[in-house]
């Protein structure tokens, strides 16, 4: 097992040195403001639709799906989410103050111990790049687990996840 788990982080720094490799052409990367625009524009009225898993059910993802009107800059690292989130038959719409950093030209949402009223607390490392999200998160004292899915104009048609394939 260990000759297998070394193997693909060989194979993993391969990639990345190859992938290094290609982008050493003479294009600038994009400045900051660039990407924090791109970012802006990825998340408004944005559908994030996809799965999750929880604690000891890590091998039965559970279709899941959030709703973002819009995201825009604050102070620092810190941006404004306005959020829909459903509350018994209704939704209402939260903003949330949530920390972003960037690794490289990828955006990544960090929230640790972060309280949301009438929710509890969440903890989370939600990674957007292009049209995917893909991240880890914990709800203090209810467990945890992994999130991944696509990102989509809120005003589309719902797209259902498709069925998970480890089911059939």
């Amino acid at each position: 097992m260990r000759v297998l788990n070394c193997l693909s982080v060989v194979c993993c720094l391969a990639v990345l040195s190859f992938s290094q490799l290609a982008r050493a052409d003479d294009t600038p990367p994009p400045d900051r403001k660039t990407l924090e625009e791109k970012f802006a524009k990825t998340l408004r009225n944005a559908r994030l639709t996809g799965f999750y898993t929880a604690g000891e059910n890590a091998k039965s993802p559970k279709a899941d799906q959030y709703t973002i009107s819009k995201v825009e800059k604050s102070d620092g690292d810190k941006w404004i989410f306005t959020t829909k989130l459903g509350y018994g038959d209704r939704a209402i719409s939260i903003p949330l103050e949530i920390p972003v950093y960037w690794a490289g030209d990828t955006p990544v949402i960090s929230v640790t111990d972060f309280k949301i009223m009438g929710m509890g607390t969440f903890t989370a490392r939600v990674m957007i790049y292009q049209d995917h999200y893909s991240g880890t998160w914990s709800h203090s004292g209810r467990g945890g687990g992994y999130m991944w899915g696509k990102i989509e104009s809120a005003d589309g048609p719902t797209t259902k996840p498709a069925e998970d394939e480890s089911k059939k």
